[in-house]
C-alpha cells in the first residue's frame, strides 16, 4: 500500500491500530533488519513527528500563520517564551521542522493539542473569530501541501470535519488498513458541517540566525561536559536536554552525536550571520562528506548518524538558545 503525497488521514476504532500504523511510518524513515517487520515500512526522509510539548522553550519563532492577536500583545512574528503551552509549542514545532526542510509532517491526534487541531462550527458561532488568536491546523494544511509542497499523515480519532480537506483516508480495523478515502469523501458531501474556514494567505516564514555564544555545554573547569542520561535526557553543560518530543530519535549513540555535533556546530558553522537553515545544512553535509568524526576528536566511536531535523531539534530545545531574525 502506497501513501501518495498530500493530506492522509488514519481513522478507526480504538485500538485498532491507527497510532501504530503511524509509529511505524515513523521509523520508516531508517533502514531495518529484515525480519522486524518495519522494513515492510519506508517513509520519505524528511518526514517529522510532530507533537505538542506544554513547557518547552521557544527562541523568536515565526508562529504567525498559526497563532496571532494574543491578548497580551506578544509579537507572534519572532514568539519567544521559557513556558510554551501545547497550541504554542506545537505551531513552534511545525515552523522549526519546515525551517529545515520538512517534506512531511506525521501528526497524532491524541499528542495535539485540541484547540490548535480544529476549531468546530459550535465553538465558530460562540467565539466570534476576532476573539480566536489560533488558526486551527485543520485550516493550514491544505496550503501547506499546494503552497509548500510539505504533505502531512495525520491520525484521526473523532475529527470528521478533517474529511473535508483529505486526500486520502486509510481505515484500520484490526490493525488491517483499507482505503476509506471514496466513502470519506461521500460522508464529506452528504453530511455537511457548515464549518467556516479561518486564516489569511500562508506568509512566508522568517529564518533565524542563531547566537553561537548561546549555546554554551561548560560545566565547572570542563569546557565541554555532555552526559547522556537516557534515550530522551542529556546533561548539556549545566542545563538538562529533554528530547522527549523527538520521536523520531531510536537510541542514545545518536543523542551522544547530536550534543556533540551542536558543540561542534558553534565552534564551526554558527558564526551569528549564517542562518539556522545555511548552518545546520552545512554540518550535516559535512558529516556525509567526511564522517561523524569529525565532531570529536577524541574520534570516540560510539556515535550513530542523525538527521538535521533531530539536530535542529535539540538546539530548538536548548534553553539557552537565543536567535534573531536577517536585517
Amino acid at each position: 500500500m502506497g501513501v501518495p503525497r498530500g493530506i492522509t488521514l488514519i481513522v478507526g476504532g480504538g485500538y485498532h491500530g491507527k497510532s501504530t500504523l503511524l509509529r511505524a511510518i515513523e521509523s520508516g524513515i531508517y533502514d531495518h533488519i529484515e525480519g522486524d517487520g518495519r522494513e515492510l515500512v519506508v517513509t520519505t526522509p524528511g518526514a517529522v513527528k510532530i507533537r505538542a510539548e506544554d513547557g518547552r522553550a521557544v527562541s523568536s519563532v515565526d508562529i504567525s500563520n498559526f497563532i496571532t492577536g494574543l491578548p497580551r500583545g506578544e509579537d507572534t512574528t519572532a514568539f519567544s517564551t521559557t513556558n510554551a503551552s501545547g497550541s504554542t509549542s506545537q505551531a513552534a514545532a511545525i515552523v522549526e521542522a519546515l525551517e529545515v526542510d520538512a517534506t512531511c509532517l506525521l501528526i497524532d491526534e491524541d499528542t495535539s493539542a485540541t484547540n490548535f487541531m480544529i476549531r468546530d462550527a459550535r465553538m465558530q458561532a460562540l467565539i466570534d473569530d476576532a476573539d480566536e488568536p489560533i488558526t486551527p491546523f485543520i485550516d493550514r494544511a491544505r496550503q501547506l501541501y499546494e503552497e509548500l509542497g510539505v504533505s502531512t499523515v495525520i491520525v484521526v480519532g473523532g475529527a470528521g470535519d478533517y474529511f473535508d480537506v483529505a486526500d486520502t483516508v486509510i481505515g484500520m480495523r484490526r490493525y488491517a488498513p483499507a482505503d476509506l478515502s471514496a466513502r470519506a469523501t461521500q460522508l464529506a458531501a452528504d453530511l455537511r458541517t457548515h464549518r467556516k474556514h479561518e486564516g489569511g494567505p500562508w506568509l512566508p516564514l522568517r529564518e533565524r540566525i542563531p547566537d553561537p555564544r548561546s549555546i554554551d555545554a561548560q560545566k565547572g573547569r570542563k569546557p565541554v561536559s555532555i552526559k547522556v542520561q537516557t534515550p530522551t535526557r542529556v546533561l548539556f553543560g549545566n542545563q538538562e536536554l529533554d528530547l522527549t518530543a523527538l520521536e523520531q530519535i531510536v537510541e542514545e549513540a545518536q543523542v551522544r552525536a547530536i550534543a556533540q555535533a551542536l558543540v561542534y556546530a558553534s565552534d564551526r558553522w554558527l558564526d551569528g550571520q549564517r542562518t539556522l537553515r545555511q548552518a545546520l545544512g552545512g554540518l550535516v553535509q559535512e558529516i556525509r562528506q567526511q564522517g561523524l568524526d569529525i565532531i570529536d576528536t577524541r574520534q570516540a566511536g560510539d556515535y550513530a548518524e542523525f538527521r538535521i531535523h533531530e539536530l535542529a531539534g535539540a538546539l530548538a530545545r536548548l534553553r539557552t538558545l537565543r536567535t534573531r531574525h536577517p536585517d
